[in-house]
C-alpha cells in the first residue's frame, strides 16, 4: 500500500528522512494492534522507527540562521544548551547572535531566546556560563569590537550576559517558558603595548561551580602578535563584569585551556601549545606558575603528535586531543600530572581514534560520579570523552578513574562508538551536559552531547546511562552494601579475556575445518587427516618430488638411476644425485623392478633415496612399484654378476 522513498534534504547530516508513495508495498504485513493498521497501514511512529533503527542514541536536530563556533550546556540546567556565532561585522545580512535552547526533551530542540547583536561587531567566538544570581544566569562570550574601534585600540572582547527565566512562553501552546537574553557588562582583559587588529578571544573556560562559591575563569588570546592569558574570578555575589586576577605573557599561542578547582579558593590553570603542557596554580593570594608539567619530544621523524586541546579529568589528571602530522590520525592521551615542581608528567593511558579520523578538532570530557566538593576525592569513576573529527564524525570512549588507598589509576580507555556524518559540514564545537547522580532514581537518567557545525545546525544526542556496582569494591559483613554509580549503558567494544579466548577458539576451530576440507578436496598436503589418507597420496608424492616434469605416455616405463656425472670437487659425505626417464636400454643400459631387486640392492637405494630426500621410512616400498631402478654407482651390475 505504501513504499519509502528516501530523502535527504541539505542540513539532515546523517540523519534519513521518509517520504511515502501510493504504491505497492514491499514489507511484510504488520499484525494489527490499533483501527489504523487494520487495512495494512504502517503508522507514523512504525515509519520513524526506519530512521533511528541504526543511530545508538536518540537525536534532536535545529538549524539555526547563522554560523555556530561556541555552545556550552549551564553547569545548573542540564536541558538548557547556549549557542552562540553569526557573520562577524559584514554586509551579508547574516546576523550575529546568542540563542537559549531548550534540549528537555529527547526528540526536538526548542529555542528559547535569542539575543540579536550587533552586525557592526565580530561573532561570537567562545561561551561560558558562569554562576546564578536569582532568575539570572550569568553568561560570558568573547566577541570582538567593531573594526573602527579596534583600530583605535578599543577591543572590548569579554561580554557579560544575562538569560532570564520569563513567564511567557515561546510559541502558543509550547511548554517551554521563554528566556530573555540581554548583555550586562563589557570589558578588555588582555593588555597589548600596541594595538592589535587581528589579536581575537580564542579560549574561554571556566571552572565548575560549587554552591556561592567564587568561580576562576580563563581567556587566551589568538593571532596576536603576543599571546597572552588572562585569569579573572566571578561569583553569584559580586557585580556582573569580572574581577581580574592577572595577566601572563607567554611565548607561543595556547591552543587550549583548562581550569579545575583543587581546594577552596585554590585553582589549577592548564595549557598548551604544539608540544608542551603547562600548569599554572592559583590561590587566594598569589599566581604560581607557568610551570612545565609534559612534553611531546620532537624527533624530526613527522611521527609524534601535536595538542590540539585539552580538559581537566581531575586535579590529577588531564585528558588531551592530540593529532599525527601529514593527517597521520590522532590519539588520546591521559596524563599523570607531576606532584612538585620541576617533575614531569607521565602517561597513564591513550586511545587511538579510528583511522577514517585523520584530525581531531575539539574534545569533551564528562565525570558521571563528580565530587560534591571542591578539590573532594573522585573514587571510583566513569568519564564519558567525546571527540569531533574533521570527517564530521563523533568518536566517543570510556575511561575508568580507580582509586586505591594510596594512588589512583586511569584504566579500561575503551572505545564506545562512532556517531558518522553526524552533520552535513564540519563540525565547530562540543559540549556535554553537567551530569549529577540523583538521590532517587524514579526515571531513565541520561548524559546529552551537543554539537554545532558550519552548515549552521545543532544535534543533541542522549545518551542513556545505568546503574553500575563495582565489583572490586570491599564488603564488610553486616555492612553497607557495595556503592553504586552511574555508567554509560551502551556497553564499550573491549576485548576482556573471556572473549579473547572464545575467539580465539572459534578462529582455531575454524582454521582446522577449512584445512579438513581442503585436505579432502586434494587441494593442499595432507597434516591432520589420518595417515590412508596420507598413503594413498604418498607415491604421486614420491614420483613428483624425483621425477618431476618427465613426459611419458601411458604405459611408458619409467627408469630412475643415479647420476654418475663427476663432481666439480670432492664432498667427505655427498649427497647422491638421481636422474628418472622413459626407459630406453639402449641409452640407460639394464634396469630392473624394484621386486627384482636383492635385499643388499633394496637396502642401498633407499638409503640413498632417503639421503637425497626422496623417500621417508613412513612412505613404505608400496611406493616403487611400477618403477624400474638402473645401476646405482655400478651396484647393480656387480650385484648380478655374483
Amino acid at each position: 500500500l505504501s513504499t519509502l522513498r528516501n530523502q535527504t534534504p541539505v542540513g539532515h547530516g546523517s540523519l534519513t528522512t521518509y517520504t511515502c508513495t501510493h504504491k505497492r508495498i514491499l514489507f511484510p504485513k504488520p499484525r494489527p494492534t490499533d483501527p489504523s493498521q487494520s487495512q495494512g497501514h504502517f503508522p507514523a511512529k512504525t515509519l520513524l522507527s526506519f530512521a533511528n533503527m541504526a543511530r545508538p542514541f536518540e537525536t534532536a536536530k535545529v538549524t539555526l540562521d547563522y554560523l555556530p563556533y561556541a555552545c556550552e550546556f549551564d553547569p545548573q540546567d542540564a536541558n538548557r544548551l547556549l549557542v552562540g556565532g553569526g557573520g562577524g561585522a559584514n554586509r551579508s545580512g547574516v546576523a550575529n547572535k546568542i540563542t537559549v535552547i531548550d534540549a528537555s526533551t529527547k526528540d526536538e530542540l526548542r529555542i528559547s531566546g535569542e539575543a540579536d547583536l550587533s552586525r557592526n561587531e565580530d561573532s561570537v567566538m567562545t561561551l561560558a556560563v558562569g554562576p546564578k544570581k536569582g532568575r539570572t544566569s550569568y553568561v560570558y562570550a568573547g566577541i570582538n569590537s567593531s573594526p573602527a574601534d579596534v583600530e583605535k585600540g578599543k577591543n572590548e572582547h569579554f561580554r557579560v550576559f544575562g538569560v532570564e527565566q520569563s513567564k511567557a512562553r515561546v510559541s502558543s501552546g509550547a511548554n517551554t517558558p521563554g528566556v530573555t537574553v540581554a548583555e550586562l557588562a563589557r570589558t578588555a582583559l588582555f593588555e597589548h603595548n600596541e594595538i592589535d587588529k587581528d589579536a581575537y578571544q580564542r579560549v574561554l573556560r571556566l571552572s565548575a561551580p560549587y554552591g556561592e562559591k567564587p568561580q576562576l575563569g580563563a581567556v587566551a588570546t589568538g593571532l596576536a602578535k603576543e599571546s597572552q592569558i588572562a585569569l579573572f574570578e566571578v561569583s553569584p555575589a559580586s557585580a556582573a563584569a569580572p574581577k581580574v586576577r592577572g595577566r601572563l605573557d607567554i611565548t607561543k599561542e595556547p591552543m587550549d585551556i583548562d581550569v579545575v578547582q583543587t581546594g577552596e579558593d585554590e585553582f589549577q590553570v592548564a595549557y598548551c601549545d604544539e608540544r608542551e603542557l603547562f600548569i599554572i596554580k592559583v590561590n587566594k593570594s598569589e599566581i604560581d606558575g607557568p610551570h612545565l608539567a609534559y612534553t611531546i619530544k620532537e624527533d624530526g621523524t613527522g611521527a609524534w603528535p601535536t595538542f590540539r586541546s585539552i580538559r581537566f579529568l581531575s586535579p590529577d589528571f588531564i585528558l588531551a586531543g592530540t593529532n599525527i602530522p601529514k593527517r597521520a590520525g590522532c590519539l588520546l592521551l591521559g596524563i599523570r600530572l607531576p606532584t612538585k615542581v620541576g617533575d614531569v608528567g607521565r602517561l597513564s593511558a591513550s586511545a587511538k581514534l579510528p583511522r577514517t579520523v585523520n584530525q581531531i578538532t575539539t574534545i569533551a570530557v564528562r565525570n558521571l560520579s563528580p565530587p560534591s566538593t571542591p578539590g573532594g576525592k573522585i573514587g571510583n569513576a566513569q568519564f564519558l570523552v567525546a571527540a569531533a573529527g574533521q570527517d564530521r564524525s563523533i568518536s566517543l570512549y570510556t575511561l575508568e578513574h580507580k582509586a586505591h588507598s594510596s594512588i589512583d589509576l586511569l584504566v579500561d580507555f575503551d572505545f564506545l562508538t562512532t556517531l558518522k556524518e553526524v552533520h552535513p559540514l564540519q563540525i565547530t564545537n562540543l559540549a556535554l551536559s553537567v551530569y549529577i547522580p540523583p538521590k532517587t532514581t524514579a526515571r531513565p537518567q541520561y548524559v546529552k552531547l551537543a554539537s554545532i557545525s558550519m552548515k549552521n545546525t545543532v544535534v543533541v544526542h542522549s545518551i542513556l546511562l545505568k546503574k553500575f556496582t563495582d565489583r572490586d569494591a570491599p564488603i564488610r559483613k553486616g555492612g553497607p552494601p557495595r556503592p553504586q554509580r552511574y555508567a554509560i549503558a551502551l556497553q564499550p567494544r573491549r576485548f576482556t579475556k573471556s572473549r579473547l579466548t572464545i575467539t580465539t577458539f572459534l578462529v582455531l576451530l575454524l582454521a582446522v575445518l577449512l584445512q579438513l576440507t581442503l585436505e579432502s578436496t586434494g587441494a593442499v598436503r595432507p597434516r591432520i587427516l589420518p595417515s590412508r589418507h596420507a598413503v594413498a597420496n604418498v607415491p604421486n608424492e614420491f614420483l613428483t618430488s624425483l621425477i618431476g616434469d618427465v613426459h611419458a605416455l601411458q604405459g611408458d616405463p619409467i627408469v630412475i638411476r643415479e647420476d654418475i656425472i663427476s663432481p666439480t670437487h670432492i664432498e667427505e659425505d655427498p649427497v647422491p644425485r638421481f636422474q628418472a626417464a622413459v626407459h630406453d636400454e639402449e641409452v640407460y643400459g639394464p634396469a630392473v623392478s624394484w621386486e627384482d631387486l636383492a635385499p643388499q640392492q633394496k637396502k642401498l637405494w633407499k638409503e640413498k633415496l632417503s639421503k637425497a630426500g626422496h623417500w621417508t621410512q613412513n612412505m613404505g616400498e608400496s611406493v616403487f612399484k611400477g618403477i624400474l631402478f638402473g645401476e646405482i654407482a655400478g651396484a647393480v651390475g656387480r650385484a648380478v654378476g655374483g
